[in-house]
């Protein structure tokens, strides 16, 4: 800019980031600079004053008044803000399940988090349009859009945070959240047949002795995944790897054990088993100790500390049966997960669709919607069925 120019800068003092007042050459008067966070430029008034006191003293107001305006849905409380109640959900959470966490991390992500883009709003501002303008901005942001389900995620997390302004009166009804269109892709079942030859396999591979990385293959890895499909158990750090001799009373009046699952996918719940799962974790104990088992001990695979560890021995074990059963199939792949499919499909079909679905839902760590959405509509209908079907009263 040329030295006689009447737009150059004679004096500037920075008050704040973001704020400053300039003195040009071609007035008396101090002007005020603003940055303007939304449009992502600065905004220049005159303050109509020569003293630079005064000056200061007109930049604060008039950058008082501007955020006012600008900002009319934030919240004037920290207290009423959606920060407050994400933080709030998060301590809530805290430590509940990987899902939870995984909760946490969604609103904490720094570029694209719930906390980053609504955490100063006022949540009795957040409306349904703002979701939906927060959604297209996830995609924005990145090469790839993101999956329906994943959008449906972000979408739950923020009605968990708004339900708790609710319940504490900032809001009387939740904001309608934007639909997702999200296509089920629920893992395959084991058939009746096909589990019967995984068990042989499984027996069998015990007989023998097979190892996978080192690791043979006992008994006891067998019983496990039976194990698993009496209890309707998840194969997961939380659920069946997580459970621990405390976690197991022995019960009668129908025999079963009662099991206390603490980390399920719903979170913590109580349980029981079907009666076949008694004599499979009295096969872990050793009937020549007086004391008993290490009331803290892990009751499968507990020679790993690690859980992670040992999810994916487990995890090869179960593939290297599977190849000695021949039941690979590239079309419909099985895995881990499957023996629960097939525990909660054929608990169905064994009741001759009699058994209450509350119940199993609650039993199982899932919800009558669920069984609905990834059972029921996936299982083909037995004899039985079809006759209650079609009976007649």
């Amino acid at each position: 800019m040329a030295k006689d120019s009447k737009n150059r800068i004679l004096k500037i003092k920075h008050l704040r980031k973001g704020l400053a007042i300039l003195m040009y050459a071609r007035s008396p008067y101090w002007y005020v600079r603003l940055r303007d966070p939304i449009k992502g430029g600065y905004v220049l008034r005159s303050t109509k004053e020569t003293s630079r006191v005064e000056a200061r003293e007109a930049a604060e107001e008039f950058a008082d008044t501007f955020r006012s305006k600008a900002n009319s849905d934030h919240a004037k409380k920290k207290a009423t803000s959606f920060e407050h109640y994400a933080k709030k959900l998060m301590a809530v959470q805290k430590g509940k399940s990987k899902w939870s966490d995984g909760d946490n991390k969604l609103l904490n992500r720094s570029k694209d988090g719930l906390i980053c883009y609504f955490g100063k709003y006022d949540v009795s501002k957040i409306t349904t349009g703002m979701v939906r303008d927060y959604l297209i901005h996830l995609d924005e942001n990145r090469p790839k859009r993101l999956a329906e389900s994943t959008k449906a995620k972000h979408t739950i997390i923020i009605r968990k945070v708004l339900t708790l302004a609710v319940e504490d009166g900032l809001l009387d009804v939740l904001p309608v959240m934007p639909k997702q269109k999200t296509v089920d892709s629920p893992r395959n079942a084991f058939t009746d047949d096909e589990y019967k030859r995984f068990m042989k396999a499984a027996g069998e591979c015990a007989k023998r002795g097979d190892r996978v990385r080192g690791v043979e293959i006992i008994g006891h890895h067998a019983k496990m995944f039976r194990f698993m499909v009496h209890a309707f158990l998840r194969p997961t750090e939380g659920e069946l790897f997580g459970l621990k001799h405390k976690d197991i009373q022995f019960k009668t009046g129908p025999t079963r054990l009662d099991l206390n699952v603490r980390g399920g996918k719903t979170g913590g719940r109580s349980s029981f088993t079907m009666p076949l799962a008694v004599p499979l974790y009295q096969a872990t104990l050793n009937p020549f100790d007086e004391k008993g088992p290490d009331k803290n001990g892990y009751v499968w695979m507990p020679e790993y500390p690690n859980r992670t560890t040992a999810i994916n021995t487990a995890r090869r074990i179960f593939n290297h049966i599977l190849d000695k059963a021949d039941l690979f199939d590239e079309d419909r792949k099985l895995y881990p997960y499957s023996l629960r499919h097939y525990a909660i499909q054929a608990r169905l079909r064994g009741s001759n669709g009699k058994v209450n679905l509350h119940t199993l839902a609650t039993v199982a760590g899932t919800s009558v919607d669920q069984l609905e959405r990834f059972y029921l509509k996936n299982m083909v209908p037995t004899k039985e069925l079809m006759e209650n079907l079609q009976h007649r009263e």
